[in-house]
């Protein structure tokens, strides 16, 4: 049995849906994209993720030859309703970038185990940020979909893609550097609240995603905790990731219709599922709940405790009066800013005499001014 085939094999066995083979070759095209970008994407350009270093993965592994792209089908498994709309597929299946303690980053670590014992040097992220899309196209596993995801003909867009840089010269795949969308469709960029997505391009300032988890002070180059208010309002009940134009996608379709295993841990997950107890964020309910599928991105309680404050404030339900107000004392002025503006935007008497008396003593400037514009309205 050959190398390649040996690799493949095993990919398989260990439950990836699909593993595809090409070059460490540059890819120019997606550097010479970044860099006319450069203003939108100076978070993944400038600071520690260094994609446009990963556009030639010889910068970062100078005896790559190699990349091997496996993908897996995270829709596998149905999602609890009472989950979706709040966080993404994505994070729930805990399948992107998982930690090693945990099935699907276990399948990653014995993939590596498996190609070291072939006497194969390999780095995966975060070391190397190769693009994952674009390798995955190459190596033949995947097209492209309008909304900037990749696809496969039996699993959608509901896939996780991880590129593993190797050493060795394997044998080559054919690209798939194709997009079979329905010719003129156009429904996931109608799709989208925020107007994020064109054909085939993505500004990731307008993207309810990128605005629930990128939005970190001091994470990368350009960024800060500041939603903008235009976003926010189109954030709809989402605090981590979203998926709106996948689910909007025909060729989605088959994959959401299709009746699916319930994954018992989501249920059991839905069923300690509160937005409201997002809001009021302890220690323990973040280990229990939150931790298990939003292990990745946020670094601080204080952002999913935002964003709830968000979805709140989106839900037209003037029951979580009480709890917002109770969120105006969080010890974070992130916190309590953003509870005055869902306490603002759900209005009524309970909601402006809470912002009123939080106003007199708050001290950080960013709340009192959001307490200021919610008491405007």
């Amino acid at each position: 049995m050959s190398l390649t085939r040996d690799i493949k094999d095993y990919a398989l066995d260990l439950g990836y849906c699909g593993v595809g083979i090409t070059t460490a070759e540059p890819f120019t095209r997606h550097a010479a994209d970044l860099e006319s970008r450069r203003e939108a994407y100076r978070w993944i350009i400038d600071g520690s993720f260094r994609m446009l270093d990963g556009t030639t993965p010889t910068n970062i592994m100078p005896s790559a030859k190699s990349i091997i792209s496996t993908v897996y089908d995270y829709a596998r498994e149905d999602f609890p309703p009472e989950l979706l709309g709040k966080l993404g597929r994505l994070y729930l299946s805990r399948s992107y970038n998982p930690p090693r303690n945990r099935i699907n980053g276990s399948r990653r670590h014995l993939f590596m185990e498996f190609l070291g014992g072939k006497g194969i040097q390999v780095m995966v992220r975060p070391q190397l940020n190769v693009s994952d899309r674009l390798a995955a196209a190459r190596a033949g596993t995947v097209t492209f979909g309008r909304n900037n995801f990749v696809y496969t003909k039996e699993t959608g867009s509901f896939i996780t893609v991880t590129s593993f840089v190797v050493d060795a010269e394997l044998e080559y795949d054919e690209p798939t550097m194709v997009a079979p969308c329905p010719e003129k469709c156009h429904l996931c960029t109608d799709a989208c609240p925020t107007g994020a997505l064109e054909p085939f391009k993505l500004n990731p300032r307008k993207c309810i995603a990128f605005n629930t988890f990128m939005t970190q002070d001091g994470y990368a180059p350009s960024l800060s905790d500041h939603i903008p208010p235009e976003i926010r309002t189109r954030m709809g009940s989402w605090i981590h990731g979203c998926d709106l134009c996948q689910e909007a996608c025909p060729r989605n379709q088959p994959r959401l219709k299709a009746r699916r295993p319930v994954n018992e841990f989501l249920v059991l997950l839905a069923s300690r599922f509160d937005l409201r107890k997002v809001l009021l964020l302890t220690d323990e309910y973040y280990e229990l709940v939150i931790k298990p599928v939003a292990y990745n991105y946020l670094r601080h309680k204080k952002y999913f405790q935002r964003n709830a404050a968000i979805a709140l404030g989106n839900s037209g339900d003037r029951s979580h009066v009480p709890f917002l107000a109770q969120a105006l004392a969080d010890p974070e002025p992130l916190v309590r800013g953003y509870a005055a503006w869902a306490l603002g935007r759900l209005d009524g008497a309970e909601a402006r005499s809470a912002v009123e008396q939080a106003l007199k003593t708050e001290t950080d400037q960013r709340a009192r001014e959001e307490m200021e514009t919610a008491l405007s309205a």
